[in-house]
């Protein structure tokens, strides 16, 4: 179903819900009973998840008051893991098995 919004010469805008296949160019005015013709709207389109819409408005509203946090959220702590470094990886190699790479090898003294 859709929502048309129509407007009375005599009284104001009203919106009807009828299928698009129902819709007409005129619809008689529930006040006075004229006839009113359709007003042209952009669609009501929503294409930000609502998650995201509703992240994006808390975040507007705290702009003006922010909310002040005195701890951390409760909830599952997170799971420990190895750290991670950029010449082992997550969990350090023997260096006799780590694959060789595209640079020399450092001259030992």
């Amino acid at each position: 179903m859709a929502t048309y919004v129509f407007r009375c010469a005599e009284c104001s805008d009203f919106e009807v819900v009828q299928p698009m296949s129902a819709v007409r160019p005129t619809h008689p005015c529930p006040g006075c009973g004229g006839p009113s013709r359709r007003v042209f709207t952009p669609p009501a389109l929503r294409t930000t998840p609502a998650g995201l819409h509703r992240a994006a408005e808390a975040a507007e509203a705290s702009a003006e008051a922010p909310q002040v946090v005195h701890s951390l959220p409760g909830g599952a702590p997170r799971p420990r893991s190895r750290r991670w470094s950029p010449f082992t990886g997550a969990a350090p190699v023997a260096a006799d098995r780590r694959p060789a790479g595209p640079h020399q090898p450092l001259p030992k003294p």
